[in-house]
């Protein structure tokens, strides 16, 4: 089972006690929450969306809108419990002494979210980074990081580095031709990286009737086309779920649509040394 990048979210949604009972405005319109199970029942929606609600007060709402970095610390205080929670709750339903569980960050991740994935590795969580993960007979390697964005997410690296850091990981592969690349970034060209291109203010440009454009890593693709893996698992880019092949080899990219509760993946089914067929899942 593994676990591949954009794990937590990004986003405080407060909920704010009043005497008549807690506000929200955040689905679009001002709405009071009288009773406890509603309070809990938004809270649920909200966790299944990647978002974090806090029960608050009017006061403390005004001190964070005058400190950003209290609202940093308290959001990655949230993020840091929320992974240990799915953790939890992974290893309530899979015996990890039969089912290896790969867990590994994305670029969307803050980095103090590798140190809770590790304090599970003696629980039979895998944190994959900087390594080679043999399972099966198969090796995997793993890259976080991906090429610039207009977002400046926490893991972003130039294509030079990019390479030079791909590179020193297929190093250690005993055998490339039977390996796994797990990178979170998929490659340049290809249907699994296709997203909007965005102007300075973030709004979406339209260039004769299309918005996407290409925004995978160059150095990613040139990985795969020199090396020729087994396969490559990507992520990344939410909208841009797919299974196709890159100059024969495959690639798979399960997309994202966490925001309205949906958890996407593939089943693949591995012989020797070839796919012996796949399943996209969702639910």
């Amino acid at each position: 089972m593994m676990l591949c990048g954009d794990l937590t979210g990004k986003m405080l949604v407060p909920l704010v006690k009043q005497e008549d009972g807690y506000y929200t405005d955040y689905f679009g319109a001002s709405k009071i929450l009288t009773k406890e199970e509603e309070v809990k029942d938004i809270e649920r929606i909200l966790e299944g969306s990647g978002i974090y609600p806090l029960r608050t007060t009017w006061d403390e709402v005004h001190q964070l809108q005058e400190d950003p970095k209290k609202v940093e610390r308290m959001t990655n205080e949230a993020i840091k419990r929320r992974m240990a929670d799915w953790i939890d709750l992974l290893l309530s339903h899979v015996d990890t002494h039969k089912i290896k569980a790969l867990v590994m960050p994305g670029n969307d991740d803050i980095y103090d979210v590798d140190e809770v994935i590790r304090r599970y590795e003696d629980k039979g969580i895998i944190y994959p980074l900087d390594k080679v993960v043999e399972i099966n007979g198969f090796e995997i390697i793993s890259y976080d990081h991906v090429n610039p964005t207009p977002w400046n997410t926490p893991r972003e690296a130039s294509e030079d580095k990019i390479a030079k850091d791909v590179e020193k990981q297929i190093s250690k592969l005993s055998n490339v031709k039977k390996s796994i690349f797990n990178f979170h970034c998929p490659p340049y060209g290809t249907q699994l990286d296709m997203a909007p291109e965005l102007d300075r203010t973030l709004k979406p440009v339209m260039r004769g009737g299309h918005v996407n454009i290409h925004v995978g890593s160059k150095a990613i693709r040139e990985a795969l086309l020199k090396h020729k893996p087994m396969l490559g698992l990507h992520g990344h880019i939410h909208e841009s779920a797919g299974a196709v092949s890159l100059e024969g080899v495959p690639i798979f990219n399960p997309g994202s649509e966490y925001g309205e509760g949906v958890l996407r993946g593939f089943v693949i089914e591995l012989s020797e040394n070839r796919i012996d067929k796949y399943w996209r899942v969702e639910g």
